[in-house]
């Protein structure tokens, strides 16, 4: 299949685009910082999936909205993906049941995972681990970590009585249960099994802005409890700062502010 010529007079630029069939259906949604070129590598792959030339044969014209650079393209593509729910873009879900789990530490010295689900007004005041839609997900995840990491479903909070837990029995379990095992070896076995699932606690007094600097000009993405408020071409003001209805957490925005944030990109705090 060759690439329409009109490919040619989308713009050089970061930002998201969108397919769209002859019917105006939303066929599929992307984003790059080059959008002419992301859009032209989509023709070029048809002799190498079906999947794509299906898509490119259906397609009938493409729009696009222009952003500053990579971050704000990467944030608008995943809440249009999942607002909109396009033909032949994988699947996304919303969060809006929220269950995670928590560290305590128990009169032993031992951390416990704790289920909780946070508020909407204090997501994340201290450190969590993993994001789950059910309480029976969250439990499944729990027990693949403790047999993963040869824990005490004991002192994870599993198993209660009196003695050694049955896995101690059966060999998966090292003895924290029952003194073969110190809180600092097990403590330190759990936070590993959990490491690669943390959600860091809101280390910010007041709303996160980011400055991307663009080629003509910037977008200011704001950024609250690790919820994406919104994203203005100009810098913020305290009227820009009101709560905002319908905006929840997300899991995907989450990880694509701390790769950015981590990378050193330019931000400020509003009280």
């Amino acid at each position: 299949m060759t690439t329409p010529h009109w490919v040619n007079d989308l713009p050089p630029q970061p930002g998201v685009y969108r397919f769209h069939g002859a019917e105006g259906e939303l066929l599929y949604i992307g984003k790059s910082i080059n959008i002419r070129q992301r859009v032209k590598s989509h023709f070029q792959s048809c002799q190498r999936s079906s999947r794509a030339r299906r898509m490119c044969q259906l397609t009938d014209h493409i729009d696009y909205t222009l952003t500053a650079g990579e971050l704000g393209a990467l944030l608008r593509e995943n809440r249009e993906i999942k607002q909109r729910q396009p033909i032949f873009n994988r699947r996304q879900r919303r969060y809006k049941q929220l269950h995670t789990w928590i560290l305590n530490a128990s009169d032993t010295a031992f951390l416990a995972p704790v289920l909780h689900r946070p508020a909407r007004e204090s997501l994340w005041n201290q450190d969590s681990y993993g994001l789950y839609r059910s309480p029976r997900q969250a439990r499944l995840a729990l027990e693949h970590w403790i047999k993963q990491y040869r824990l005490c479903p004991k002192v994870c909070g599993l198993e209660s009585g009196s003695g050694p837990c049955f896995s101690f029995q059966l060999g998966r379990c090292q003895g924290a249960c029952c003194g073969k095992e110190s809180p600092d070896s097990h403590n330190r076995r759990l936070k590993q099994a959990l490491h690669e699932h943390q959600i860091q606690a809101w280390p910010y007094k007041g709303t996160l802005v980011i400055r991307e600097c663009g080629a003509t000009e910037d977008d200011y993405h704001l950024v609250h409890q690790w919820c994406h408020l919104a994203t203005l071409n100009h810098a913020p003001g305290k009227e820009d700062l009101h709560p905002r209805h319908g905006v929840c957490f997300d899991l995907d925005s989450y990880r694509i502010l701390l790769h950015f944030l981590n990378r050193g990109i330019e931000h400020f705090v509003m009280p």
